[in-house]
């Protein structure tokens, strides 16, 4: 069984590169199952190359049962389109998490809780006109005001 484990945490580490996406999705209620979450991503079942993947743009969305919920890993950071594709799973119901970073230091965060949006993007966003971030949280306040807390702890230790 650790070898199973082994194994299957370096395929994961060989598919990612220097950037990387992933999602979490959880049914309220039920299970979601693969085979659905590629149906609401707008994918034919039919398709799924083999265990845990998903055809797209060259790349593959590897989908993974977690549980009643999916996870999906991406090794792009991925442009708007690739995002849309994993949002599809977010939607009444669902409660669904996305997270990406890159190499370079850019990373995003975003919640879907049945049509409560919230999202944290660092750096800043650099959209006109500017939106403050705190303005974008959402169901993600809760992890902001947590991060808050950590930081100026950490500010009052090193003092």
């Amino acid at each position: 069984m650790l070898d199973e484990a082994v194994a299957r945490y370096t395929d994961i580490l060989d598919y990612l590169g220097e950037d990387m996406a992933y999602t979490v999705t959880l049914p309220n209620s039920g299970e979601l199952t693969i085979e659905e979450a590629v149906r609401r991503m707008g994918f034919d079942p039919i398709e799924i190359e083999g265990p845990g993947t998903v055809p797209h743009s060259g790349h593959s969305i590897r989908l993974y049962q977690v549980g009643v919920g999916v996870v999906t890993l991406d090794g792009v950071y991925p442009m708007p389109e690739r995002k849309q594709v994993t949002d599809q799973l977010g939607g009444d119901g669902f409660r669904h998490w996305y997270v990406a970073f890159d190499i370079n230091g850019n990373a995003s965060m975003y919640a879907d809780y049945g049509g409560g949006q919230g999202k944290l993007e660092y750096p800043e966003p650099i959209d006109l006109p500017f939106t403050p971030w705190t303005e974008l949280l959402g169901p993600l306040r809760p992890y902001a005001d947590f991060l808050a807390r950590a930081y100026d702890s950490e500010e009052a230790e090193a003092t």
